[in-house]
């Protein structure tokens, strides 16, 4: 079954992934449709992206994005819906933000991260700054946070479940650390650490903090 395809609308041109079992397949598949569109692309087009059940695949979104990037194509935003439809109005949009990364290979945020905007890296996330409500962090690694969260932020889809989310303040809509998910968290005012624990998610204070 094809599982990935490009659509063209009156917004520009989307890769729609349908909902799959197995994420090799899927990368495979759009290598194959990139070579049938061999010459169709320059480097440097930026295209959107639309995954069925973007929840349960968050953990691929950085290898299918970073596969794109090394055939020269960029992601400028994800779309998030249940099915793909022509006319996009039913789906929300969400902005690829996109900032240099160090020589560390950390990407770095130097700005607030606004509703409708997402940061997608491979490795860590740094934001000196805040993470508003309708704003998302993927990364593969670990994410600190030098200001308040109140979006979602997802760690580790790489790295596992040794990565860690820390920031100054937070009362987010969503936390995730590898498969690990937090839906219902409290308000911490004060800086804090999340990270994984005899097979769950917990929140910790900064100054109590024992791995």
């Amino acid at each position: 079954m094809d599982l990935v395809d490009f659509k063209m609308t009156k917004d520009g041109l989307v890769l729609v992934i349908r909902h799959y079992e197995n994420v090799q397949s899927i990368l495979d598949q759009i290598i194959s449709k990139l070579s049938q569109m061999k010459g169709f692309f320059a480097a440097g087009d930026k295209i959107m992206l639309m995954i069925e059940r973007h929840e349960m695949h968050s953990h691929d979104i950085p290898k299918i994005i970073s596969l794109l990037r090394e055939h020269g194509i960029d992601v400028a935003q994800i779309l998030i819906g249940e099915s793909f439809q022509p006319d996009l109005s039913a789906l929300n949009r969400m902005k690829l933000l996109e900032e240099r990364e160090t020589k560390s290979g950390t990407k770095v945020i130097r700005k607030h991260v606004r509703s409708g905007q997402a940061v997608v890296h491979s490795g860590d996330i740094l934001v000196i700054g805040n993470v508003h409500a309708g704003a998302e962090l993927l990364a593969g690694g670990s994410i600190v946070v030098f200001g308040n969260v109140k979006g979602t932020l997802r760690a580790g889809l790489n790295e596992g479940d040794n990565a860690v989310i820390a920031a100054l303040s937070m009362q987010p809509s969503l936390l995730q650390i590898s498969g690990y998910t937090l839906r219902e968290v409290s308000s911490y005012e004060e800086p804090v650490v999340v990270h994984v624990k005899n097979g769950k998610i917990v929140v910790e204070k900064a100054k109590d903090i024992k791995f």
